[in-house]
């Protein structure tokens, strides 16, 4: 926990409030004011009367000063106020902090360069920087290298993502027991805008990249670490030379803030084997321009998908209907009406058959309402289903038309609140539609059959085929 002493002010405002600002370990931020600003909303419902509306108006940016550090509070809540319109305490939760500079909103196009370090991705990237030598028949000797490894560029609509490993050196870890020699490379991307970007921007495009990271591990994987650059650079003046030119430098920004998941950068990283793809399956360059087209055609989709991973486990009935939607919405977004089993010739015949008898009026309406060419749920999770490699969609899904039947009837018993629907497998077709997904992303990304079977053998959970009742009675 981190507590910081200054004034805080409002952008485009003089008014400057003295506070404390307290950032704990995961991110969150709480900033309390002795004093505050002036957030009620007043109506006039006639000329020369006002009342107190009873809402308050928001505050998305507070600005303040620490000593010689600059803060930048991004979508500050009120939590407390004491006081009403002249205020002699506040309290805000605070979900973003940038520290080193100030952004006078979160849509201010005043970032040049964002740098993000994510959960897995050194050890998804496969860099080559390592080198153990040791000499035979004396194995006395051993050596280790870290060797410079080349940045990848790809350049993605004009904004241009860089994978490049840093390396930290080596350095000695001492214990009562041993000394140990430690080598240490980390891998970051790199983000370069064709013009100057936003707070929201370089949010959604992390949210891009931790999700591309997810699908590669079938985990979540969190941001560890996140940092910008501003277009306008520092100044100062070195203390040597109290006449000389002030000197520029480049204006660095740390973001931190609280998110649904955490990262855990001193956990252990995903084991190879445990990878869904690496860049051994196909590269940086290659992969990610591909992936970022497939996550913005389908964005809602992904939000639902991706959320499965980060937000904490609720009840099975929740994520089912949740994953339920999610099939269903990426499916209309990547293949639209593939999978109707009636032809736009067929629908086209029953609208005018339905014109040409019933009479205007409410039921010809509805009649009409529902009478589009577009398949069913059951008929895009059939075809869904059919996407990746047959033999890898068979070990997770043994019977196709007994998961989407089970899965149509559990949604539609969630969302109807008709009990009956559910069964004890619901938790079962939950992980088989997660899975299939996941099956689907690697397919239209262009991983092959063996790697998409790799995949589900080694990383996704099996089922047996369930028994027909019928067939023992």
């Amino acid at each position: 926990m981190e507590q910081y002493h200054g004034h805080w002010w409002e952008p485009d405002t003089e008014v400057q409030i003295p506070g404390v600002f307290t950032l704990d370990d995961d991110g969150s931020g709480k900033l309390e004011l002795v004093g505050g600003f002036d957030l009620a909303i007043f109506e006039e419902p006639r000329p020369g009367v006002r009342s107190y509306s009873g809402a308050q108006r928001r505050t998305p940016i507070l600005l303040g000063r620490c000593g010689n550090e600059s803060f930048t509070l991004v979508n500050c809540i009120p939590t407390r106020n004491v006081g009403f319109t002249e205020p002699t305490f506040q309290r805000f939760h605070v979900d973003q902090t940038l520290t080193g500079a100030w952004v006078r909103s979160r849509s201010e196009m005043v970032l040049r360069k964002a740098y993000v370090r994510l959960e897995n991705l050194t050890a998804w990237a496969r860099l080559d920087a390592w080198e153990r030598t040791l000499r035979y028949p004396d194995d006395s000797d051993e050596t280790a290298t870290l060797r410079k490894v080349a940045p990848q560029h790809v350049d993605v609509d004009g904004w241009i993502y860089t994978l490049s490993l840093a390396r930290g050196g080596f350095y000695n870890k001492e214990t009562r027991a041993r000394t140990t020699l430690i080598g240490d490379v980390t891998a970051r991307i790199e983000i370069v805008p064709p013009s100057p970007m936003s707070v929201d921007e370089v949010n959604g495009k992390v949210q891009e990249l931790t999700d591309w990271l997810t699908l590669a591990t079938g985990s979540a994987c969190g941001v560890i670490a996140l940092g910008f650059e501003h277009v306008e650079e520092e100044t100062h003046r070195d203390t040597r030379d109290s006449d000389g030119e002030p000197l520029r430098r480049t204006a660095y920004i740390e973001s931190r803030g609280r998110r649904i998941y955490q990262a855990s950068p001193d956990e252990p990283a995903v084991r190879l084997h445990d990878f869904r793809f690496t860049s051994s399956d196909m590269p940086f360059t290659e992969v990610l321009p591909r992936w970022l087209a497939l996550r913005r055609k389908s964005r809602s989709a992904g939000n639902m998908y991706f959320g499965n991973f980060y937000a904490p486990p609720t009840y099975t009935e929740i994520r089912l209907f949740t994953m339920a939607v999610t099939a269903e919405s990426l499916h209309a977004a990547i293949f639209e009406n593939a999978g109707a089993q009636t032809t736009e010739q067929e629908v086209a015949e029953a609208r005018k058959l339905v014109k040409d008898t019933l009479e205007h009026g409410r039921v010809r309406e509805l009649v009409l309402q529902e009478l589009k060419h577009r398949p069913t749920f059951q008929e895009r999770m059939t075809h869904l289903a059919g996407v990746p490699n047959v033999d890898a969609v068979r070990l997770l899904i043994p019977d196709i038309q007994h998961w989407a039947t089970e899965l149509k009837k559990a949604r539609n018993g969630v969302a109807h609140g008709a009990t009956d629907k559910l069964t004890p497998e619901i938790f079962q077709i939950f992980v088989q539609t997660r899975d299939l997904l996941s099956l689907v992303y690697l397919q239209l990304l262009g991983f092959d059959a063996e790697r998409q079977k790799r995949a589900a053998n080694d990383t996704m959970q099996h089922w047996l085929a369930q028994e027909d009742d019928g067939a023992n009675a």
